[in-house]
């Protein structure tokens, strides 16, 4: 079955779209940084952007050094962080570029930094406000809090787990709950959302075994934002796969895990294409997604190297599809076969 029947599948399960009085609309399209009469920059964003993800990861990295000293957490900084990503994903979707390309040194630390951009995303989508899309952010930025409590050889061990270890990361949960807990009354919130981020739509999680709507709703977006992050970054047990096919693992794998209302959200907000898919056109010419089109999932905005009369040069240029209607996508490719 293709992508677009199996979204639309999925648009077909809800009930109207809507829960909670909240509608799963996609979110307006947020213009390129720059976009005008004038051309960005786009090596000097590239930069700016990778900058600020590589800084995110640093300031996570110390996090989850003061939680193995002393289970304490610098939760002013991260709160400043979270802001950030909300203000940034306001603006661009660069940070979603980032986080798509799946390539990092340590994993739990790009996890929190990807999770917390991603649940942002979907947050948006959803259309949540200012105050909850930050929290959402925090929330993904210490989701697997437990997890820094875990000793590094079970997380990192390529092979089965044995039943020690198991139990060991069906405790991580409570763990993160239990330091947030004692932060105060004011993070009852995000310790609920940590200790029942691994809790699924229909009752497979752990460590409760919650079902459908006991399980809070920021939890079940870091839920899904974690799932996909780790389909789409490499483990030490298992290969990377392309967004493109992540997504379609959220559909067809998982799609009883998650609330399917979330699910669609996540496509309309990730589009058919997700930022970072490299494709090729009818044209012949091979482009990456740079922008998702919510009106038009199936014309993003692209970065390909062509000129205006569609002679290849070695300069980057933005092609939106939604303006193009001779053109289009006739395959999703490797990553590595773009140059």
């Amino acid at each position: 079955m293709r992508l677009s029947d199996l979204v639309r599948e999925q648009a077909q399960d809800l009930p109207g779209g809507q829960t909670s009085g909240q509608r799963a609309e996609p979110s307006q399209a947020v213009p390129l940084q720059g976009s005008s009469d004038k051309t960005p920059s786009l090596p000097a964003e590239a930069s700016a952007r990778a900058d600020w993800y590589a800084s995110a990861q640093q300031d996570m990295a110390k996090v989850g050094v003061l939680v193995r000293a002393n289970g304490v957490v610098p939760v002013d900084r991260c709160a400043s962080l979270a802001a950030d990503v909300v203000k940034r994903l306001r603006t661009s979707d660069d940070l979603i570029q980032c986080m798509m390309a799946g390539a990092t040194d340590d994993y739990q630390v790009a996890n929190a930094v990807n999770v917390a951009i991603l649940s942002v995303k979907i947050g948006m989508g959803l259309h949540y406000e200012s105050a909850a899309l930050e929290r959402l952010a925090l929330a993904g930025l210490l989701h697997d809090l437990g997890m820094w409590l875990v000793p590094p050889g079970i997380i990192e061990k390529p092979g089965s787990l044995n039943e020690e270890e198991q139990a060991r990361i069906y405790a991580h949960p409570e763990e993160g709950r239990r330091i947030v807990a004692d932060m105060g009354e004011s993070y009852r919130w995000l310790a609920t959302t940590i200790a029942q981020e691994h809790e699924r739509w229909d009752g497979s999680g752990y460590p409760c075994r919650l079902k459908g709507g006991d399980i809070d709703e920021s939890a079940q977006i870091i839920g899904l934002a974690d799932v996909f992050d780790a389909l789409i970054t490499q483990r030490p047990y298992h290969a990377r796969v392309v967004p493109h096919q992540a997504l379609r693992g959220l559909l067809v794998q998982h799609k009883q895990a998650f609330q399917p209302r979330l699910l669609k959200t996540v496509v309309d907000q990730l589009s058919l294409y997700p930022v970072g898919t490299a494709v090729r056109l009818n044209d012949g010419h091979i482009g990456v997604v740079s922008k998702v089109n919510p009106r038009f999932p199936l014309r993003p905005v692209l970065l390909v190297r062509r000129s205006h009369e569609g002679r290849t040069t070695g300069n980057l240029a933005p092609l939106d599809l939604s303006h193009e209607t001779s053109t289009h996508i006739v395959e999703v490719l490797p990553a590595t076969q773009v140059a």
